[in-house]
């Protein structure tokens, strides 16, 4: 009786099955069902790697077409387009000739023949492309302070200024033919001149939009606020701001200045930050070189924790611009490394759009917002929590500024976060570095300070950044 059971429910399965099956072979023959696209897309991929590229347009194509693949390359190790796999997404019953099997030649354009499953015969080209990523990176150089001439090792402004390369080598109350802003050929590294300083106590050297640049005393015992303009490294400085300390001004109020707009035609903008003092920004705005008023006008950012040290930059010269914001609330005690750098961007509403803290180290010395074809790039100088901790450039796309909350693991992160340098090691208790950048088309360089105790650590860094699209 089991025996016949059995019998009986093998049998009734196996019916079950060539019912279902039988079902499924008649949906896919149906008359009017019709396999005529072949080509769904084709792929390439590198030899030793997983990651298949697929066509830059999808399938199904027309008799004639070309089909482009691209296929990621790089200026140091070129792909070797004689030399990738090749795969093919095809319709039901469809085939393509030449067979692709193993390693194939795409140094030129591959003819493939492609039979639809109804019989049709198109005829496409294949051809793949190297192709550089959006963006491209590497290091120039680094010149220490020892190769440099610089005496001063930590470092308290840097600038460029078209093909020259200016570094601040300041000795706080002392003058002299040796101290000043250092100029060198940007390309060479050779120095071309020492500017003397105006003054004492100068602290920054920042250049505008012009290819102009500043030199100011900070407030440092009761020195007040200056600022020198100077029209070219040959020219003489000018005195075009001199904020009294009598007039309130904040105790360092100067350690960090950015400038935007045309100093001597046109509108500008000079800030300038200094430790917490109510969280406050201040900046002045000038007219063909003169300033509307010696006294400033006030930004507070009231959300930040009260700040060690910030630097600031005005996205553009509109009246209702946003601006980038750094600051850093330094605590020796910071266990837990709550604290530490922040960077935002903030509208004049006091929209907030912050970055995520995983994506930068404990302090942010500086950074540089600038634009390229339309699309918005962050380059920053970062340093870890100890001042012996190893410091790098880092470069970001900040077109979309919510794209700054992205972490290492979410889907878009390698489009936001793109470049991280070397690590540069040396000890830097006064927390200074600078960072600008010289823009000619889509190629940028980035030069950094290194501001540390030691003439073998201290210098200044170039990086070369391609826009490749």
């Amino acid at each position: 009786m089991i025996d016949k059971m059995k019998i009986y429910h093998k049998y009734t399965v196996m019916a079950a099955l060539i019912a279902i099956f039988g079902a499924c072979q008649k949906a896919e023959l149906r008359k009017d069902t019709r396999f005529d696209k072949g080509l769904l897309n084709f792929f390439l991929a590198i030899p030793g790697q997983s990651t298949e590229y697929p066509a830059v347009a999808a399938g199904p194509y027309e008799d004639g077409d070309t089909i482009y693949v691209n296929v990621p390359t790089t200026e140091e190790e070129p792909v070797d387009v004689s030399k990738l796999r090749a795969t093919a997404s095809l319709e039901h019953n469809s085939r393509i000739e030449p067979a692709l099997s193993g390693i194939m030649d795409f140094t030129n354009p591959l003819d493939i023949r492609v039979t639809d499953g109804d019989g049709n015969v198109k005829q496409l080209v294949i051809k793949a492309v190297p192709t550089l990523p959006r963006t491209t990176f590497k290091k120039l150089w680094f010149s220490t302070a020892d190769q440099l001439g610089i005496v001063r090792t930590n470092i308290s402004g840097m600038a460029v200024v078209k093909d020259r390369i200016l570094v601040a080598d300041f000795a706080g109350g002392t003058l002299g033919a040796e101290v000043g802003v250092r100029v060198y050929d940007a390309n060479t590294k050779a120095l071309i001149k020492t500017i003397p300083a105006p003054t004492t106590f100068c602290m920054q050297v920042v250049a505008d939009d012009a290819d102009h640049f500043v030199v100011n005393r900070y407030n440092i015992y009761g020195a007040g606020l200056m600022l020198y303009f100077y029209e070219d490294i040959d020219s003489a400085p000018q005195l075009i701001l001199n904020y009294v300390a009598g007039a309130g001004v904040p105790a360092e109020l100067g350690r960090k200045i950015s400038v935007i707009g045309n100093l001597k035609t046109g509108k500008a903008y000079v800030y300038a930050t200094a430790p917490a003092v109510d969280n406050q920004i201040y900046y002045w705005e000038f007219d063909n070189g003169v300033v509307r008023s010696t006294t400033p006008q006030v930004i507070r950012y009231a959300a930040a924790t009260p700040w060690t040290f910030a630097t600031v930059q005005r996205k553009s010269l509109d009246a209702e611009s946003d601006h980038y914001l750094t600051y850093n609330n330094y605590d020796a005690a910071d266990a837990n490394r709550a604290k530490g750098s922040r960077f935002v961007q903030f509208t004049p509403t006091m929209d907030v759009f912050g970055m995520n803290t995983s994506n930068h180290y404990y302090k942010i010395f500086d950074f540089e917002v600038f634009t390229i074809d339309g699309n918005q790039f962050l380059a920053m100088l970062t340093q870890g929590f100890f001042a012996w901790d190893a410091t790098h450039v880092k470069v970001y796309d900040i077109t979309d500024p919510t794209k700054m909350t992205l972490v290492s693991d979410d889907v878009g992160y390698r489009d936001f976060m793109l470049f991280e340098s070397d690590a540069y090691g040396g000890t830097n208790y006064n927390r200074y570095g600078d960072l600008d950048v010289n823009i000619s088309g889509k190629t940028v360089t980035i030069y950094a300070t290194m501001a540390t105790n030691d003439k073998s650590t201290a210098g200044v860094m170039a990086y070369q950044m391609r826009y490749n699209r």
